[in-house]
């Protein structure tokens, strides 16, 4: 039986999800110093764990990186396969999935992935090739849009099989809310309605760094833009050891953004009448959850962020079954 991995690697934050179980850590590297990981004189597991070696220099990455490194590199260009940052998230991804110790060779593994609306003409093949090369050749690599992972994960059981075949043959929207873009995909029959697409640039970062001013100006906190998602999720921030809320600095951040992304939604798809469902999915679709209520047949898709790297083994599952 073959090995199915689905592995996206966001701009804010990398998913992996394969029988290794599921792996979420941030989109950041940095330069390691592995005198600064010894604690009372013993070495710290992340040393092992969570460094990459690449062109002859140590990185530290996720968690340990924010933590760790003196300096940290965060990808945003529209190329940024091509950088180090990359390279090391993408190994590490792998190395997460256990294809680095998976002994039943290239042909038995399945890599799936996604790429964001914008970039996909641009970068599919790049992106097949620096997989191959990392891995093997002969590796059978599937890339998709980014956001058609959730389309998948909402129609398709665990075993690839369409939930409803009635509603998958219809005309589905869908608004995945990311880091640094959202992207509006419509999909009718299995097929992509090529004149209602489109990709707004400033995905949850920018409402990160709002944020992020807001607490420095209200609280003397500097938090990073990877450092506000926490925040959310948490609701304070720790001021002189005590926890400070946020909801009041954070309510008005979402709700601007909400309707941004109403806007935009409303100019693609009117009033929604001739849309079937709209699945909301994506990192920020959690924290906006409430603020998104502008079409009635909206549909949140369960556990979001990472709808789309599930959906991605769910797809290339079904494909295994029509083979």
């Amino acid at each position: 039986m073959k090995k199915i991995i689905g592995i996206d690697l966001g701009f804010g934050f990398c998913k992996v999800f394969s029988d290794n179980g599921i792996h979420i850590f941030p989109s950041v590297i940095g330069p390691c110093d592995e005198a600064a990981l010894k604690v009372s004189g013993l070495k710290n597991p992340a040393f092992e764990h969570e460094t990459v070696f690449l062109d002859n220099r140590r990185y530290l990455i996720g968690e340990s990186a924010v933590k760790y490194a003196d300096r940290v590199y965060l990808a945003r260009e529209k190329d940024w396969m091509e950088t180090s940052t990359y390279r090391c998230l993408l190994y590490h991804s792998l190395r997460l999935a256990g294809v680095y110790s998976n002994t039943h060779g290239p042909e038995n593994i399945v890599i799936t992935t996604g790429l964001p609306v914008s970039h996909y003409r641009s970068c599919r093949v790049k992106l097949v090739d620096l997989i191959k090369k990392m891995v093997h050749p002969d590796l059978s690599v599937k890339v998709t849009l980014q956001p058609l992972g959730s389309y998948f994960d909402f129609f398709l059981d665990d075993n690839g099989v369409v939930r409803d075949k009635e509603l998958i043959s219809g005309r589905i929207g869908i608004i995945d809310i990311g880091f640094y873009t959202t992207d509006y995909v419509t999909v009718e029959d299995l097929d992509l309605v090529r004149n209602l697409l489109d990709t707004s640039e400033g995905g949850m970062s920018s409402v990160y760094q709002d944020i992020a001013r807001d607490i420095y100006s209200g609280y003397g906190v500097k938090k990073e833009v990877y450092e506000v998602e926490k925040v959310l999720r948490d609701g304070y921030v720790k001021v002189y050891g005590e926890k400070k809320e946020v909801a009041d600095l954070v309510r008005p951040r979402l709700d601007s953004f909400a309707r941004e992304i109403e806007s935009t939604a409303r100019v693609l798809w009117k009033d929604g009448a001739a849309i079937d469902r709209i699945l909301i999915t994506g990192g920020g679709a959690e924290a906006l959850k409430s603020y998104l209520d502008f079409y009635k047949h909206t549909a949140f898709v369960p556990e979001s962020q990472i709808a789309n790297v599930r959906g991605y083994v769910k797809f290339a599952g079904s494909l295994r079954r029509h083979d």
